[in-house]
């Protein structure tokens, strides 16, 4: 594990392999470690995993700003901190979220994109909705956010894929709250119609957090992308179905 000093904050990443870079974005709530079914890409990629601001052992001070545009700042300025120009950027769920807010902010960092279990725009009668949520969570306790958010992103509820997904979630929930309301907050549409750069889309056909009807939409949205549906799988395809899930490269 590997810390930089970015943009007042502590950001903790590992970095394994050799090759053009990659980096890999987890989605809200998670932590680094649940990038581990993805660390045979250092067999061909120099692979760059932060575990982003309020998450994981990236601590986040008190004041400090939690948003979607302050997740995508970091990443660009890791990137600059390792004197990296571009890298193929691998967003999943939130991470999927931040990596469009990248690409609208800085394009010239992006080399690829693969968008995994994504959204790219939350309807205002949707927002009112999803606000309603703030409350749940804000009295969850650690324990049982890993318990329900395990159980509602997978398909496959046997005891041994559910040992598989605990260790993916952060364990502390200090960034979640400001995170989830940036993620209702969001619309990508007119950023996805510029996306200029080789672009693949993942789809799990069980998903019920981030519905594979959106990234048919984003598919439809961004020119010259390409549509991968995973089936039998929730929305954790990365543990469920790594495999299939690893093979776009």
């Amino acid at each position: 594990m590997y810390q930089a000093f970015i943009n007042g904050t502590n950001l903790s990443y590992d970095r394994m392999g050799s090759g053009e870079p990659l980096v890999l974005i987890h989605g809200l709530g998670e932590q680094k470690e649940g990038w581990k079914f993805q660390h045979r890409f250092a067999d061909h990629f120099d692979v760059i995993i932060p575990d982003l601001r309020g998450f994981g052992k990236s601590k986040c001070t008190e004041g400090e700003e939690i948003s979607i545009t302050a997740f995508a700042r970091d990443i660009v300025s890791l990137l600059d901190h390792l004197a990296i120009k571009d890298a193929h950027i691998l967003g999943f769920s939130m991470g999927g979220i931040i990596s469009q807010e990248i690409y609208k902010i800085s394009p010239e960092k992006v080399k690829s994109f693969i968008l995994a279990c994504t959204i790219f725009y939350i309807p205002t009668w949707l927002e009112k909705l999803l606000s309603l949520s703030n409350k749940k969570y804000a009295k969850m306790t650690v324990e049982q956010f890993k318990e329900e958010a395990t159980l509602r992103c997978l398909y496959n509820k046997s005891d041994e894929m559910i040992q598989k997904v605990l260790p993916n979630w952060s364990n502390h929930l200090d960034g979640f709250l400001p995170s989830w309301k940036a993620c209702i907050h969001i619309d990508y549409r007119e950023t996805l119609e510029n996306i200029k750069v080789p672009t693949l889309i993942i789809s799990c056909q069980n998903d019920k957090i981030c519905p594979s009807f959106m990234q048919k939409r984003m598919h439809q949205l961004i020119p010259n992308s390409k549509r991968y549906l995973i089936k039998k799988a929730g929305h954790v395809a990365k543990i469920e179905k790594n495999e299939e899930f690893n093979r776009w490269y």
